[in-house]
């Protein structure tokens, strides 16, 4: 996590970014009576991926097993 709290997408293309956990910090979006992570965007959803992606954190895209996680909860294959 950078300085100041905000949550900071790693743009390095030749380098394998590592996963490390950062914990949400989910806020209430009131027009829209639903709770998203103010680091990430991740909005708050009654599904199983999504209840994967907030217990891995921030970084669950740079997790070894996103992708088979992401194709099993959505029925995505690509």
């Amino acid at each position: 996590m950078a300085k100041g709290g905000y949550w900071v997408p790693a743009q390095i293309e030749d380098e394998e970014i590592k996963y490390t956990y950062e914990r949400h910090a989910f806020v209430l979006l009131k027009p829209a009576s639903c709770y998203y992570c103010k680091y990430c965007g991740l909005v708050r959803l009654k599904n199983k991926f999504t209840k994967w992606c907030i217990r891995m954190g921030c970084n669950n895209e740079y997790h070894p097993t996103y992708m088979r996680m992401r194709n099993h909860f959505t029925g995505r294959r690509k």
